[in-house]
Parts: structure tokens; C-alpha cells; sequence
């Protein structure tokens, strides 16, 4: 138990020293206005990221669960279509590696047009959609979203500061077909896109990052028994972001 504690000591002092040291983040702040990783180039809003975060670009560190994970496992096997698009950067990562045009939806409407701006920057070949993707017939819902679109949240909430994204079903996507590949930083809504992956018959490969401050225990592991049962394999995690892959039975 004394060295589990030492070590999660240890986790949060790296964190707080490297991914969110307010000290560097002010610093990039002031003096860049965009974030740089292997040539590729991001612009940043300001007024939406908090200055701690900017710590990460400096370091390097952004994403980094999903940038790995990624890193390792895309290649030109994957069409892939990205759930929660953010800046671009993992947007980005997927289409370069994959070398092939990839379908992006962002439900802030905020962060859309910097989203569209750092895939053509970047000379991404892309479908953006400022909606919410659904794989059947659903009630729109609330999401809870602020002046940190990093915090954008799929889930639900009673409070004030909310939007209702208009959905698109996967199947009134005539851009669609190819698609075999699910990337999800959805703050939440994992659960709701792979318990529903048993709809989407030519998914092969799913790339997810698991927010377990937003779910519930059980929520989690229905998580994962729906993607066993749907013949889903774990082939690598990083942190909390997973890939797995569809195996033939």
C-alpha cells in the first residue's frame, strides 16, 4: 500500500509538474498561439483553453494517451471515422498515417471553424459535421460545455451551460461507405456509441479513450462485455485509451 501510494504521488506531481504547470502554460500562452508536433501545426483559441493546458503543448504531452495509441496501431488498413474533433490533432495523426480521408464530427459549435481550419492547414482530406452522430433513432439530449472546450461533456447535465447538437444517423451518411474504423474522444459517450456498435455491421476497429470520471462502474463494464460479445479483442491500451479490434469467428 506505501509504495501504490508513493507511486500515484509521484503521477500527480509529474502531472501537475509537466502536463499542467501553469508557469509554462502562461509562458506558451503569451508568446505562441499555435501548438507544433512532427511538422504538423495547430492553431489555438485562447479564450477557450485554460492557461495551465497550454503546459501540455509545450511538453508535448497533449493527448498523449490517444496519440499513442494511435501512433502504434493506425495504419493504411484504417478508414476511420473521429467522434469528437477537437483541434484537429488527432484528426490529423489518423489521416496522415492512414492516408485516407476521414469523416470528423464535433458537436461545439465553438471550435468548429478552428477544427476546419487546422485539417486544411494540415491538408487533411476530411467530411466535417458540426452534429452528433447516432447509429439509431434517438431523443436530442443535453450536453453540458464551457469556456474550455476540453471540457466539452457528452453528459448529461442539469446545468445552465448547455447545447442540443442536431444528430445525423450513420445512415443517412451517403459519404459513408468504407468506413471500418471508430475513433472516440467523446467525453462520456463512449458507452453510447459501442453498446450500439452491433448496428454498424462493417466496424472493425475501435479506438476509444475511457473517461472514468464520467461513467459508472457498471457503465464501464458494460463497456466491455458488449465489445466482447461482439467478437471485439483488446490489441493495445495506453493510460485509458484502448484498441480493439474485431476478430473472425
Amino acid at each position: 500500500m506505501v509504495f501504490k501510494s508513493r507511486f500515484y504521488f509521484l503521477v500527480l506531481v509529474i502531472y501537475y509538474l509537466v502536463h499542467r504547470n501553469i508557469l509554462v502554460g502562461w509562458l506558451y500562452k503569451k508568446f505562441f498561439d499555435h501548438f507544433f508536433y512532427k511538422g504538423y501545426k495547430f492553431r489555438l483559441i485562447k479564450s477557450y483553453i485554460p492557461t495551465s493546458n497550454y503546459s501540455s503543448f509545450f511538453f508535448k504531452t497533449y493527448e498523449i494517451n490517444d496519440r499513442v495509441i494511435i501512433e502504434r496501431n493506425i495504419s493504411n488498413n484504417n478508414k476511420a471515422i473521429i467522434i469528437g474533433g477537437g483541434i484537429g490533432f488527432i484528426a490529423t495523426l489518423v489521416y496522415k498515417i492512414s492516408k485516407k480521408k476521414i469523416l470528423v464530427f464535433e458537436i461545439n459549435p465553438k471550435i468548429v471553424k478552428c477544427l476546419k481550419a487546422n485539417l486544411k492547414i494540415n491538408r487533411c482530406k476530411f467530411f466535417l459535421y458540426n452534429k452528433k452522430l447516432v447509429f439509431k433513432k434517438e431523443e436530442k439530449k443535453k450536453y453540458f460545455f464551457n469556456n474550455n472546450f476540453l471540457e466539452t461533456s457528452y453528459k448529461l447535465t442539469n446545468t445552465k451551460n448547455y447545447l442540443v447538437p442536431n444528430n445525423i444517423n450513420i445512415k443517412n451518411i451517403k459519404k459513408f461507405k468504407g468506413f471500418n474504423t471508430l475513433v472516440i474522444d467523446a467525453e462520456g459517450d463512449e458507452l453510447e456509441y459501442i453498446k450500439n456498435i452491433s448496428l454498424v455491421k462493417n466496424m472493425k476497429y475501435i479506438f476509444f479513450e475511457l473517461h472514468y470520471n464520467l461513467l459508472t462502474n457498471s457503465q464501464i463494464l458494460k463497456i466491455f462485455s458488449t465489445l466482447k460479445k461482439n467478437q471485439f479483442k483488446l490489441k493495445d491500451k495506453y493510460f485509458n485509451s484502448f484498441y480493439f479490434e474485431k476478430v473472425k469467428k
